[in-house]
Order: structure tokens, then C-alpha cells, then sequence
């Protein structure tokens, strides 16, 4: 008896698990960020990973302007998930989601431009994120 109810959790489990799984991809379909967003962690995190479906999904959902989504499409580019690795494009997003608020993508710019030289073009692109840091550290 213990068995068989194991097995029907189970069985339970995974169908509600792929019917969210349904329900998360006709919302991202239609066009819902938040929805395009979870369907690209699914992708990028789920046991056979396809990093391309990732890619493309928070491609979409960082289109839209979703902060969260534009600092997981920099971390691909930077780690070259499911595309070619590019830091420029990765420091172009990562601007994009610190520019919303987003204090990940606020820490990683401070730490891009913490060791470099600067160049006086981009000493106030520098002190913003220097400044920035300071106070969520404090």
C-alpha cells in the first residue's frame, strides 16, 4: 500500500509539474516578460539544459525591459550560455539592467571598472558605479 501511494504522488508531482510547465510557456507565448523570464531559468537550469532555448527566452523577456531578465542575458553573454562569449554585449546589459535598479548588475559594473585604468570619457561612468557601490555596502 505504501508503494502505491508513493507512486501516485509521484505521478501527482509531475503532472502538475508539467502542466505548469504548460501554463508557463502559452503565457510566454503571448508575450508576458515575467513568463518569457521563468521559461529561460527552466531552460538554462533544468536537469538536460538547452542553453539556446535559455538564450532566446530571456533574449525576449530582456527586450521587454524586465531588470532581472537583462542581468541573467549579461551573465550568458559574459559566460557564453547559449551564445558566443561577449563581454561588451554582457557590459552593455549589464548597464541597461543597473540603469533600472537592478544592485547585481550595479556590483559587477563597479567590479568591471574597479581595476581598469580610466580613460577621462569614462571617469563619470565610473564614479556613478563607485558611488553606487559604496552605498549598498554601508
Amino acid at each position: 500500500m505504501k508503494k502505491i501511494s508513493i507512486l501516485f504522488i509521484l505521478f501527482a508531482f509531475t503532472a502538475l509539474n508539467a502542466n505548469a510547465y504548460n501554463r508557463l510557456a502559452v503565457e510566454a507565448q503571448k508575450g508576458n516578460a515575467l513568463a518569457q523570464y521563468n521559461l529561460g531559468l527552466y531552460y538554462k537550469q533544468s536537469k538536460n539544459q538547452h542553453p539556446r532555448d535559455a538564450f532566446r527566452w530571456m533574449h525576449k523577456s530582456a527586450l521587454k525591459g524586465y531588470r532581472p531578465a537583462q542581468y541573467e542575458f549579461a551573465l550568458m553573454f559574459h559566460y557564453g550560455i547559449g551564445v558566443k562569449q561577449n563581454f561588451d554585449l554582457a557590459r552593455l546589459w549589464l548597464k541597461r539592467a543597473a540603469k533600472k535598479g537592478e544592485m547585481r548588475a550595479k556590483i559587477i559594473l563597479y567590479r568591471f571598472y574597479a581595476g581598469k585604468k580610466i580613460e577621462p570619457n569614462m571617469r563619470k561612468t565610473y564614479r556613478h558605479y563607485s558611488q553606487n557601490f559604496r552605498t549598498i555596502r554601508q
